[in-house]
């Protein structure tokens, strides 16, 4: 709507130096004036010739102060309203008795209120934001549609933004709905700058209550990379709102399985309680932890009260329980191997002598230590990551079936490894057919004893590769996969080799003699792992590429990727998972990589499943990124622990548990966003009166705000009308001189 206004302005204002002037000459006119009226008569003379005097005076100041009347043309226009919006993760949570979310109160307000802001909509232009760490414009629609994900929460931040934004003047009052959850730091705004804002800030608290009860997990203190084998230690900080007090119970969980539970206090004045874990992991890879506590029946905030941890577990050093029958070439060149190794911890064992050999001293003399078949395969069994019996025939050393009973458990339900290696007093010559071990190992054995002679050959052979062994990990010795396989066809040859019935379905045979006899055979069982090498003459291979008197790399190689194998290192693997990160944020796209340890595996044998919390399952399309690298970005819309899983689909068959990897990864809300009930009132409350705003909660009437809807005046023209130039000024002018000289001359002035 145009309006029209008329104003008297003069065109040339005098400055300051300029009005001094005038004043000036103001006072010297008017005491000659005083001095030449002093002579007349009567009053009435000395007031014509005053007024005559000071007439002249004002015609001419007014004609050189150049007045004008200047008719300015306007347009009215709706004031500026900026709608601020929090967007931050903590909008999620509850806000009310009835467990409403704190945005479904703000979209709950706005529909309650539809006619106050069609109202506020006819008396301003409105502009509607959305704020986390920063500023972003959206529409009303928008707003309406979408759930708050913003990672922190910055509301000074988004009011620098806005000031910055009205540069030229664009807002003229803000409306600012939040919980108040400003979680990267106070309002770091001062008092003197919110005052000078420029406009208003009225702020809305979108909870019901400014002190919500709640207990939470505040803080968990953990190594997020853990050696095998070795205790790590987990700090748990519980804190409370108005529950202070009490004693409640903290469980430590792997998926569905209960770890450990343990009480804490909330101490009263400090309103928090601490509690440890200590937790030893026996297999390699990555595993998801969960910390919960009980929520209480006035606790309106849930999210709070459970947190996931990711674990990596990785090899330190490989503790390696080493049991040897007697001394050998073979038992001489494998320990010395193991003991050069300084990712080894070997603890050996050796039988100088056996029961029937022929001695002439006491056996006080001949007898270091006995062996401690009750401490090494009892109670100390699951302090070892790898167990290795080398030609070792256990009945005369007071090794019993429970003992091996136990070994069994350890690599059947504790994930344990074990490994045997032949010789004449290992596998049937050992007399293990009929033992707890048979039903772990891989090779399978006759029932009824065998004669030594049948039961271990002293023979020849050359070892060969299996069709498994030329693509498998653990005899991957050169990288060239060409150059590894003719590698393993010029090894010198071997002399002694145990017969065996068979052996397992399950199990893998790598190694071979050239009359297809078992040579190295290995085997999953349960979370466990198990190997035979059936021979006791691989110390030949040492001297291959060795230097003098030394250990032929090649020959250590062999036995530590056998070793790394046992124990789940994930490098071993033909394929392997990895993520950039253990813990992602709702609505991330990670980058999921699948990494290759052979070139004999192409891109479409590939399978790559990616399994949600909610159990749905999804194939992913893999991207080539670099030569054995492939790649795939997923997005992530549920809250939860994800598993992803690779593996080879070969057609020939060739499958095997090397060929399959598996990892985890969680997506949480950001922590800082549920870190406690996350609202203050008293930050709103700051920012309304310190702008001259007002504060309401979001169940109040929204004209309490009283906003000032006067309309903004914008100049679109005028016209200026000089007074000065006017004939008639001139002639008064002419005639106020005229009239004060000749009353002068007639009374007797000069």
């Amino acid at each position: 709507m145009e309006s029209e206004i008329k104003r008297f302005v003069f065109l040339n204002p005098p400055g300051i130096y300029e009005a001094i002037l005038i004043v000036v000459l103001f006072i010297i006119v008017f005491y000659f004036l005083l001095r030449s009226i002093s002579v007349l008569r009567t009053i009435r003379q000395k007031v014509i010739v005053s007024l005559l005097n000071f007439t002249s005076i004002v015609i001419i100041l007014f004609i050189l102060f150049n007045p004008a009347l200047r008719v300015e043309n306007y347009m009215e226009e709706k004031p500026n309203l900026a709608i601020l919006i929090d967007d931050s993760w903590s909008m999620n949570l509850a806000g009310d008795d009835n467990g409403n979310s704190r945005y479904q109160l703000v979209k709950d307000f706005f529909e309650r209120n539809r006619a106050y802001f069609s109202n506020i909509d006819n008396s301003f232009k409105i502009d509607y934001y959305i704020f986390d760490s920063s500023l972003h414009r959206t529409s009303f629609d928008l707003i309406n549609n979408k759930d708050p994900m913003g990672k922190s929460s910055n509301i000074s931040n988004a009011i620098d933004e806005l000031v910055e934004e009205n540069n030229l003047n664009q807002i003229n009052t803000v409306i600012l709905l939040s919980d108040g959850a400003d979680n990267q730091g106070l309002i770091d705004l001062s008092d003197e700058e919110l005052k000078n804002i420029g406009f208003e800030i009225n702020t809305i608290f979108t909870s019901k209550e400014n002190d919500l009860p709640d207990v939470w997990i505040d803080d968990i203190k953990f190594s997020e990379v853990g050696f095998l084998r070795y205790p790590i230690s987990i700090d748990v900080t519980i804190k409370s709102a108005g529950f202070e007090g009490i004693t409640l119970p903290v469980s430590l969980r792997e998926a569905d399985n209960l770890i450990s539970i343990k009480e804490v206090s909330i101490d009263s004045a400090t309103s928090e309680g601490k509690v440890n874990f200590r937790l030893v992991p026996k297999s390699l890879g990555r595993s998801v932890y969960t910390v919960s506590i009980p929520t209480y029946e006035d606790e309106l905030i849930h999210e709070n009260n459970q947190r996931n941890l990711v674990l990596d577990v990785i090899v330190d050093r490989i503790r390696v329980l080493h049991i040897a029958g007697n001394p050998s070439w073979d038992v001489r060149f494998f320990r010395k191997a193991l003991k050069r190794n300084p990712n080894v911890d070997l603890v050996s064992f050796f039988i100088l002598r056996e029961a029937t050999d022929l001695v002439f001293a006491s056996q006080n003399e001949l007898s270091l230590i006995p062996f401690p078949a009750n401490e090494i395969l009892g109670k100390e069994l699951d302090t070892f990551d790898v167990v290795i019996f080398q030609n070792f025939n256990f009945r005369p050393y007071g090794v019993f079936s429970s003992h091996l009973e136990s070994l069994k458990n350890y690599v059947q339900e504790n994930g344990g490894a074990f490994l045997m290696i032949g010789g004449e007093r290992s596998f049937e010559s050992g007399g293990y057919s009929r033992t707890p071990i048979a039903a772990i190992l891989p090779i399978e054995m006759t029932l009824m004893p065998r004669a030594k002679g049948d039961s271990f050959s002293d023979k020849m052979f050359f070892a060969a590769l299996t069709e498994f062994g030329m693509s498998h990990p653990i005899l991957k010795i050169t990288p060239d996969e060409d150059e590894n396989e003719k590698n393993w066809t010029n090894l010198p040859e071997l002399q002694g080799i145990n017969s065996v019935k068979g052996i397992r379905p399950d199990a893998i045979t790598l190694l071979k003699s050239q009359a297809d006899e078992p040579l190295l055979v290995i085997n999953h069982v349960n979370d466990g792992k198990v190997a035979s090498f059936l021979s006791d003459s691989s110390w030949k291979w040492s001297f291959v590429r060795a230097g003098e008197g030394d250990v032929s790399p090649y020959y250590e190689k062999f036995w530590y990727r056998l070793l790394l194998w046992l124990v789940n290192d994930p490098e071993l693997k033909d394929i392997r998972l990895i993520t950039d990160k253990t813990s992602y944020d709702f609505g991330d796209k990670p980058k999921l990589n699948v990494l290759l340890n052979t070139n004999k595996i192409v891109e479409q044998d590939i399978i790559t499943t990616l399994m949600y919390p909610s159990g749905k399952e999804i194939q992913l399309n893999l991207d080539n990124e670099t030569e054995g690298t492939f790649y795939s970005h997923v997005q992530m819309d549920e809250y939860g622990m994800y598993e992803l899983w690779a593996r080879v689909d070969d057609e020939k068959g060739l499958s095997s548990n090397d060929k399959i990897d598996n990892t985890f990864f969680v997506v949480e809300p950001p922590f800082n966003e549920i870190s406690g009930p996350t609202i203050n009132s008293s930050t709103l409350k700051l920012i309304a009166d310190k702008t001259g705003g007002e504060f309401i909660t979001i169940e109040d009437d929204p004209n309490r705000l009283e906003l000032d809807r006067t309309p903004l005046r914008k100049i679109i023209g005028y016209k200026t009308i000089e007074l000065w130039n006017n004939p008639v000024l001139f002639i008064l002018l002419i005639v106020t001189l005229t009239s004060e000289w000749l009353l002068r001359r007639r009374w007797g002035l000069r």
